[in-house]
């Protein structure tokens, strides 16, 4: 007869003990008192999550020496557990949000993850120190929390500490820079007025959330951290930004400001050699940036930007520039942005993604349309939607759907977004030359006033052009049989696939023209470019 090793039962009243399992869970449950586990030797997942009743934890658990988890997470009515320090086998334990727990119980020395977010506690038992296998502790917002002890310093295998939220905590220990393999550090919130010195030997540190901070400054952060890779100052207190000596912060890849009340960006920022993705959303008082060279920016709601002297793009497989409701910044500046992007992206299985300001469908784009009147949808988001079909040769239609979501506007913004069609020349073998596309937004304040598409040809694997982009597109009728001639002698001479077509658009009024391909054999090019313009419904 097969044995029971694992029971889960919740909402339920158990006051049994429980006999041969492996795995007991009882969250949500309305127990008051923890069954006895005398007779469960074999136990090794102990599951009490939000047994908001549960007021205290039988003394028989010191005796489950295989048990692996621990889950009291939400026991709001726990104030204590038993001893832990004789369950050598336990590896992860969970007391957030017991927030009664004012006192700790003792720890075995091999623990490995320790959850205490949002308990009572006011410090760290000495004994904490012997933890020298502890790979995470979370202590945030924990509100009572003053101190992390010294002893902190023997925490030689901590990859993670979190203490975000702690508003009592002001000051880092002195000695944090023992920790040698932290990775990452988790301020988020707390009153913390400076990053101590001694953060230049944390040698693994890759990332550093100083989100909310409200009293921190950067004094001498520049200098160091050289293994540093994401900085987050999110809504921090600062408001200027130091030097960048050449060579600093030389691993950091993503650095976020959004919400500092930062006015300038010094131009030395092009000193962070890798840095790919700059992230500085709602800074209002932002007004200059400098040039730059990046993967991907955000700067939604910088109202007061002004300066941008030059965006450009490394090659990356997925670059992005949002640049929603910054009004100030000159429109000729987003024309230089779309070439540069539309240059990378020529790029097999590179994308790029644009939003900012503006009433125009970049130059480039050859074919523009405008939709036909519509009648707006409810809705409280906005979700742009487009479908590409093809026929096949023997009548049947593919149809190729993808969703983007759309950032909420307050005027007139062109979106671009490249490429919307991926298709492998053997694919496209087997259709007609012909292409349609339809789109939809739906949005109570959004509209599509306008499309457009722009053609980009193919390249052979090894980057030599096979059709050139300015050849006319009606010459190519007779690239069909040479272009299977290739593919049977196995060369691969594109990746992906463009259509060319003329759109109108709206949110009920669909695909009204088409311009088909039919003289024309199957194209060698590379993708199909769109962008699409929206602003507010007049009321």
């Amino acid at each position: 007869m097969a044995r029971l090793r694992v029971l889960k039962i919740f909402n339920s009243h158990i006051n049994k003990p429980l006999v041969k399992l492996k795995e007991v869970d009882l969250s949500f449950s309305s127990l008051i008192n923890c069954p006895n586990f005398l007779g469960s030797p074999n136990l090794k997942r102990l599951i009490l999550k939000d047994c908001k009743c549960l007021h205290e934890i039988s003394p028989s658990i010191q005796y489950l020496i295989k048990l692996h988890l621990l889950h009291l997470d939400g026991c709001c009515s726990l104030r204590v557990i038993p001893d832990c320090s004789g369950l050598n086998s336990l590896k992860e334990l969970h007391l957030s949000r017991c927030s009664n727990m004012e006192m700790l119980p003792e720890m075995p020395y091999n623990i490995e993850v320790l959850w205490l977010m949002a308990t009572a506690i006011e410090e760290l038992p000495l004994s904490f120190g012997n933890l020298n296998r502890l790979q995470k502790l979370f202590l945030g917002y924990c509100n009572r929390l003053k101190s992390l002890p010294s002893s902190i310093c023997k925490w030689k295998s901590l990859q993670k500490l979190s203490i975000g939220g702690c508003s009592k905590l002001n000051q880092l220990p002195n000695d944090i820079g023992a920790l040698e393999s932290l990775e990452e550090l988790d301020l988020e919130g707390d009153p913390i007025r400076e990053l101590l010195s001694s953060i230049i030997y944390l040698k693994n540190l890759r990332m550093i959330i100083c989100r909310g901070c409200k009293e921190l400054t950067l004094s001498g952060f520049e200098v160091f951290l050289d293994n540093l890779k994401y900085l987050i100052l999110r809504d921090s207190s600062i408001t200027e930004l130091p030097e960048f000596p050449d060579g600093c912060l030389c691993s950091l890849i993503k650095l976020d400001l959004s919400g500092t009340s930062l006015e300038i960006i010094p131009a030395s920022i092009i000193n962070l050699s890798n840095l790919s993705y700059l992230v500085i959303n709602q800074c209002k008082r932002l007004k200059c940036l400098p040039k730059l060279q990046l993967g991907g920016i955000e700067a939604y709601d910088c109202t007061s930007l002004e300066i941008l002297p030059g965006l450009s793009f490394g090659l990356r497989k997925y670059i992005y520039a949002h640049f929603v409701n910054c009004f100030k910044l000159d429109q000729n500046i987003f024309e230089d942005i779309v070439e540069d992007a539309l240059l990378y992206t020529k790029q097999d299985h590179y994308s790029a993604e644009l939003c900012y300001p503006g009433r125009e469908i970049p130059k480039w784009f050859d074919f523009r349309n405008h939709p036909s009147d519509f009648e707006a949808k409810c809705s409280d988001y906005s979700i742009l939607r487009h479908k590409c079909y093809f026929k096949s040769k023997d009548g049947h239609q593919c149809v190729r759907d993808k969703l983007w979501g759309i950032k909420l506007v307050y005027s007139n913004h062109v979106f671009v977004k490249s490429p919307i069609l991926s298709f492998s020349l053997q694919e496209l073998l087997c259709y007609k030359n012909e292409v349609s596309l339809e789109f939809c937004l739906d949005s109570s304040s959004l509209k599509i006033e306008k499309c457009g598409v722009h053609l980009m040809f193919g390249e052979e694997v090894d980057g030599s052009s096979w059709v050139c982009e300015d050849e006319d597109v009606l010459s190519l009728a007779n690239v069909h049989d040479n272009c299977e001639e290739k593919i049977k002698g196995g060369t691969q001479l594109i990746k992906m696939v463009k259509a060319l077509c003329v759109l109108s658009l709206g949110l009920q009024v669909y695909l009204k023209e088409v311009f088909l391909l039919d003289s024309v054999g199957y194209l060698s090019v590379n993708c199909l470019d769109l962008a699409w313009w929206t602003c507010p419904l007049q009321s």
